[in-house]
């Protein structure tokens, strides 16, 4: 039995990554800032650290380099949690020390191989590898060019160099992709060869376009390759003396396999969708029991605030009460927004958005782009009612998100449903449970009057 620490300055995240592990059998232990980390590690002596990137106080990159300068802690495998997993975040958090990073919302599956891997308890290579022998662009801190790729699995590629490497040397790697496409790959050096093999092994820690699953990737690479490096090049060296003559043949073939690779990328991606909508389903469930756990609202609106920014990723939002027979919509929280910058009340028929979704009952999603976000209070990105008895009694509101997103799909329609659902729920409750305890506290001063 391993001991895992838990390290993130949400509560919420703590219980959720706790209900991830816990199958595993490992002794948790949870802290909730970098200094409590740097305060506690050598009485706890874990054998991983699950690491928030960001964090009030010490942020976790910073905590990493400390124990990275400690020899009792320059190894311990750390796993970093990242909001939005963006390349400039992946870096940052590789150049710390770290050895792997998962983003949030943390996909059960991704997290448990990952911790699995870096305690050893995976022996066998999961991902068989391919032979292939292509020209890939590498990029390290002290050198840059071209070299060649002799295998590639779907979670690590291995390099043909005389370059000299370290262990845990971070590195870029450019794929060339049908289409004109490139793929880059960031990666740390998992292995070096044998003086006979003359080259390094990298594991993959991330890769871009995101949106693009790197299985399908492999699969497109591998499945035209030749047998080995020297034929690969043998072979690239024919077909450049027979392009002219091959290019009229050859493009209802090309077409052909476009079509086919669109057609595995799509499929792909809905397998992809279908595990984030049971990521989401499996986050929710965790955060509503905590939501309904609790009847003070001043609580109540604090949890939804975490999900909010943690779940849905929003980092500009506003929750908007309706009172009852009134026609405005009342500000009773946000996230985002300078002091007076929002209006404390909006006139719902002055905002057709608003209005619209109000009277349908249904949640409104922006048709276009969504990345440059908006900071006018009465243009959202997205509008979503909270309903209790068939009544709107709410708005959340939503004008920047935190996650690398184009536009809006519908799965976040789904989880933007089922949060609206529990949020008003406990609101709802909450307001009951207020108004009956000032019922009780006026009942006690009657009682208490009539009875001196």
């Amino acid at each position: 039995m391993s001991k895992i620490l838990l390290v993130d300055d949400v509560e919420l995240f703590l219980e959720l990554e706790k209900s991830l592990l816990v199958e595993l059998g490992h002794e948790i232990f949870t802290a909730m800032s970098g200094e409590e980390v740097l305060e506690r590690i050598d009485s706890i002596s874990p054998d991983l650290i699950l690491l928030d990137l960001y964090m009030s106080g010490i942020d976790g990159d910073e905590v990493c380099r400390r124990l990275r300068k400690t020899a009792k802690w320059k190894a311990l495998p750390i796993v970093m949690v990242t909001a939005a997993g963006r390349r400039n975040e992946v870096e940052k958090c590789l150049q710390s020390g770290c050895d792997d990073y998962v983003t949030k919302p943390v996909s059960k599956q991704e997290l448990i191989e990952k911790v699995q891997r870096l305690l050893g308890k995976v022996k066998a290579r999961k991902a068989p590898r391919e032979t292939v022998g292509l020209p890939v662009h590498l990029e390290c801190e002290a050198w840059s060019g071209t070299v060649w790729a002799r295998d590639i699995s779907r979670n690590g590629i291995f390099l043909e160099t005389t370059i000299e490497f370290k262990i845990n040397d971070i590195v870029n790697v450019t794929l060339d992709l049908p289409g004109d496409r490139q793929m880059l790959l960031i990666g740390k050096v998992a292995r070096l060869a044998t003086e006979d093999e003359g080259g390094c092994g990298i594991y993959i820690v991330h890769h871009e376009p995101e949106g693009e699953p790197f299985a399908t990737v492999v699969d497109a690479v591998t499945g035209s390759s030749g047998s080995g490096p020297v034929e690969m090049r043998d072979e690239l060296k024919k077909l450049q003396d027979q392009k002219q003559r091959l290019e009229s043949d050859g493009e209802h073939l090309r077409t052909r396999i476009r079509e086919l690779e669109e057609e595995n990328l799509e499929f792909a991606n809905q397998l992809v969708k279908i595990e984030d909508v049971n990521n989401n389903l499996t986050n929710l469930y965790v955060a509503s029991s905590r939501l309904h756990s609790v009847l003070n609202q001043d609580q109540v609106v604090a949890i939804i605030k975490e999900i909010i920014i943690n779940f849905v990723g929003a980092e500009k939002f506003a929750l908007l009460m309706r009172p009852k027979d009134t026609a405005g919509l009342d500000f009773l929280t946000g996230e985002g927004f300078d002091e007076e910058e929002f209006p404390q009340n909006i006139t719902i028929e002055e905002n057709e958005i608003f209005r619209k979704v109000i009277e349908e009952k249904d949640i409104y999603l922006i048709a276009g782009s969504v990345i440059e976000g908006s900071d006018d209070p009465l243009k959202p990105l997205a509008a979503i009612p909270l309903v209790i008895h068939g009544e709107v009694t709410g708005l959340l509101v939503i004008y920047r998100l935190l996650v690398q997103k184009e536009k809006f799909e519908a799965i976040d329609y789904q989880l933007f449903s089922m949060m609206a659902e529990h949020a008003a729920t406990a609101i709802f409750s909450s307001s009951l449970y207020e108004e009956s305890e000032r019922k009780r506290e006026t009942y006690r001063g009657v009682m208490d009057l009539l009875l001196k």
